[in-house]
């Protein structure tokens, strides 16, 4: 690389001599259940809200947790003690995030679904 600086937003960002490129990959074999449980996620258009149900190990919901983004939700999750796994926090986070872009943009939305933004009559 030429310049071995790139513009940041709070700081300049200096780049490594050794700079490693990793092609992300993933595999369903990496996937295991969180111990803490899961979450079912809706983008409630008629009150304009995310709804998420946290669900114990054994399939019981025990929580309606509902807000405007999913910032303040995952937030609320973590302070919760609601998420243990990190791969879990990462799906979670990227579910919460498209409920909210399909909310904002009156699309449906299915859980682990992709969002289809090309017919938002789907």
């Amino acid at each position: 690389m030429k310049d071995k600086t790139i513009e940041g937003y709070f700081k300049d960002i200096t780049i490594s001599d050794d700079l490693e490129n990793v092609k992300a990959e993933y595999s369903t074999e990496e996937y295991s259940n969180d111990p803490k449980g899961y979450f079912l996620i809706k983008a409630n258009k008629e009150e304009g809200i995310i709804e998420v149900g946290y669900c114990s190990p054994d399939n019981i919901l025990k929580k309606r947790i509902t807000g405007k983004n999913p910032i303040e939700i995952f937030y609320t999750l973590i302070r919760l003690g609601l998420i243990s796994k990190l791969e879990h926090a990462a799906d979670t986070g990227s579910e919460l995030q498209k409920a909210y872009i399909a909310l904002k943009n009156n699309l449906e939305y299915t859980q682990d679904k992709d969002l289809n933004l090309n017919n938002p009559d789907q």
